[in-house]
């Protein structure tokens, strides 16, 4: 708002009485009452308190906009009911049940909100959150190490190299350094205080707390996401297909023909595929739109076998017991296709979609018809991971143009061509 002597009037919620806020510069604003005569048709216009512009609320003499309307018209500062205090355990409750209406990141935002932001400061009531608060709140979970996620499928049976007595670890798991470590972890805290952020400020909103100035300053990790995008080359993509196990092989093939993430291929049923248009319906996407992935000739091929002969509601990939798989279940089944297969370091599911998005860049296809095909609203992704992959008049350009300085490398000196 514009510094001026003259108020900004809000409706208070009762008939005739108006909150003002008069915005000066450099110093707290004020908050004026403005009721209603009747009898003369004027209003009787006073200034009770400083607003928190430049100084933090007393919820006396200084007050944020909440408490003022609060004064105003003789409400208390929202609770919980029974009288207790509005904690961030309750945010967090709040959130997730909105969440489950509304959106498709319910059960994502659950996990990281219940490790990390509950066991931390879930007892403390919103209105007494302090920025310091959170500035201890990012150590804490700096250090952090959430429980490990429980699958609800029984364990596969072990290599051979598992039931030995583990003389080669390495081979088993890639050794990660101290600094690529602590780049992961801020990665992973820079996807939780998305979610963070997103709780606490509805809370604001919707009126739980006065203000959200204890979070405001809550910063995401510079540099943290910048890891380099991996994809697979075509050989290396065969050779994980025919090491995955038997029931594992669909999906991985899967993933390589279509792009999906793994949410996306184990919901897929047998009618999502239509063999007159030679594409597959992905109804639930991470964006909540539906899309439509097209298949080559050998994808359309692989789809005929999946789904002849099934019912049209048959989930299309199973496990080895017959049953659909779970949102944490390929872990284990990927790990072990890529020791077999010898793909190091060993790669998760949404390298796949990496390598699908990869191989479609590097052969000319425009970004937008990639970010199409991934579900993405615009190509800024797209871009970001795999535009230095497409034809480029810029690199064209350079290499066309810039002189070239005639000198011959070799293993011990440098010499300038005659």
């Amino acid at each position: 708002m514009a510094a001026r002597p003259r108020p900004y009037w809000t409706p208070s919620g009762k008939r005739g009485l108006h909150l003002g806020y008069r915005r000066l510069v450099n110093t707290n604003g004020s908050w004026i009452v403005r009721r209603y005569q009747g009898q003369a048709g004027e209003y009787d216009t006073k200034a009770f308190a400083q607003a928190d512009d430049f100084s933090d609320s007393d919820n006396s003499e200084v007050l944020t906009y909440y408490q003022a309307i609060a004064r105003l018209t003789g409400e208390a500062p929202p609770v919980r009911h029974g009288g207790e205090q509005y904690t961030v355990r309750a945010c967090v409750a709040d959130y997730l049940a909105w969440l489950k209406i509304h959106k498709k990141t319910a059960r994502d935002a659950a996990l990281k909100l219940n490790a990390y932001l509950v066991p931390a400061l879930g007892d403390k009531a919103l209105e007494d959150l302090k920025p310091e608060d959170f500035d201890r709140w990012l150590s804490w979970a700096m250090e952090h190490k959430p429980k490990g996620r429980r699958g609800s499928r029984p364990p596969l049976p072990k290599t051979k190299r598992q039931r030995g007595d583990a003389a080669k670890p390495e081979l088993m798991k890639p050794v990660i350094d101290a600094a690529e470590r602590k780049r992961r972890k801020k990665s992973t805290l820079n996807r939780v205080i998305n979610n963070v952020k997103a709780c606490l400020n509805r809370a604001f909103q919707n009126g739980h707390v006065s203000s959200d100035a204890a979070w405001r300053r809550l910063k995401k990790f510079k540099g943290a996401d910048g890891a380099r995008t991996q994809w697979l080359t075509v050989d290396q993509c065969k050779r994980l297909i025919n090491a995955a196990a038997p029931d594992f092989r669909p999906l991985v093939h899967a993933a390589m023909l279509t792009g999906a993430r793994w949410g996306e291929l184990r919901a897929l049923k047998c009618r999502d595929y239509e063999p007159v248009s030679g594409s597959i319906n992905i109804a639930e996407s991470k964006s909540g739109r539906p899309r439509r992935v097209y298949l080559t000739d050998d994808g359309q091929a692989a789809f005929e076998s999946w789904t002849a002969g099934r019912g049209e509601s048959e989930v299309i990939f199973k496990d080895r017991f017959g049953n659909p798989w779970g949102s944490h279940d390929q872990h284990r089944p990927m790990s072990a296709a890529c020791e077999a297969a010898r793909i190091e370091p060993a790669i998760g599911m949404h390298t796949l979609r990496h390598s699908y998005a990869s191989s479609l860049v590097q052969a000319g296809v425009s970004l937008a018809i990639v970010a199409e095909a991934l579900g993405h609203s615009d190509t800024r992704m797209v871009s970001k991971h795999y535009g230095h992959l497409a034809p480029s008049h810029i690199a064209d350009a350079i290499r066309a143009h810039l002189p070239a300085l005639g000198i011959e490398i070799d293993n011990t000196v440098m010499r300038l061509r005659p």
